[in-house]
């Protein structure tokens, strides 16, 4: 599964939980995002709605795409930040 040079990809802002976050629905190499920045992964709804739904240091299964981040975003204690009306907004 190839992945794409952070520095190399144009970036989307977006806020997840009142934090705002770079977002490329692509995947991006982890070892490319710059010191001090945070990598998470948003899956889509099962629905196939195209909603994200879930957020996590990584996904396998209806990935949405690639979130990097200035400050850690809520994960819950297992290991995924759920998605509700609201918590994913288009800046």
């Amino acid at each position: 599964m190839a992945r794409l040079n952070y520095g190399k990809e144009a970036f989307e802002k977006v806020s997840v939980c009142g934090i705002e976050c770079e977002f490329n629905d692509m995947r991006i190499e982890r070892s490319t995002i710059p010191e001090g920045k945070y990598h998470y992964e948003v899956a889509g709804d099962d629905d196939s709605g195209g909603d994200p739904a879930r957020v996590k240091p990584a996904i396998l299964v209806n990935f949405f795409g690639t979130l990097i981040c200035d400050r850690p975003l809520p994960i819950g204690a297992d290991g995924v930040l759920w998605l509700t009306d609201g918590d994913f907004v288009w800046l």
